[in-house]
C-alpha cells in the first residue's frame, strides 16, 4: 500500500489509512451494525462500486482495522467486523458526527438522517 502523503505528521499517517473516499462511511456502517456483508455495504452506500468497496475492505483489513469470518462455506462468503484497533476509531467518528450536526447539516437534513451513530 502506497503512502499518500509521505509525511511524518500523525494526522497525515491516519489519513493514509482512513482518508480515502467511502472509508469513513464503511466504518460508520460497522459501528451501526457489528457485522456487515459485502451486499450490506452495497445496499447502504449507493454509488459505491464493488471494485472500490473491495479495495477499501482489503486496505482496512491489511491495516488491522477490519477482520472477516465466513458465514457461508459453500460458496465461502465473508462477513466483516471491526477489530479492537478499528473500534478505537469511534471517538473520531463521534467527533465528525457532532461537528456535522452542528455545522454541516441544515435542520431539515439533519432530522432526515437514516443512520445515526450512538455513543
Amino acid at each position: 500500500m502506497a503512502r499518500k502523503y509521505s509525511m511524518r505528521c500523525s494526522i497525515a499517517r491516519t489519513l493514509d489509512i482512513i482518508g480515502d473516499r467511502w472509508t469513513i462511511l464503511i466504518l460508520r456502517d460497522l459501528f451501526l451494525h457489528p457485522t456487515r456483508r459485502f451486499q450490506d455495504f452495497e445496499a447502504s452506500l449507493p454509488g459505491l462500486t464493488p471494485a472500490v468497496l473491495s479495495a477499501r475492505i482489503k486496505e482496512l483489513t491489511a491495516h488491522g482495522i477490519l477482520t472477516s469470518r465466513l458465514y457461508s462455506n459453500h460458496p465461502p462468503r465473508p462477513e466483516y467486523l471491526l477489530t479492537a484497533k478499528g473500534r478505537a476509531l469511534n471517538p473520531i467518528l463521534m467527533a465528525m458526527k457532532a461537528w456535522g450536526q452542528q455545522y454541516a447539516a441544515t435542520p431539515a437534513a439533519a432530522a432526515s438522517l437514516q443512520s445515526d451513530l450512538r455513543m
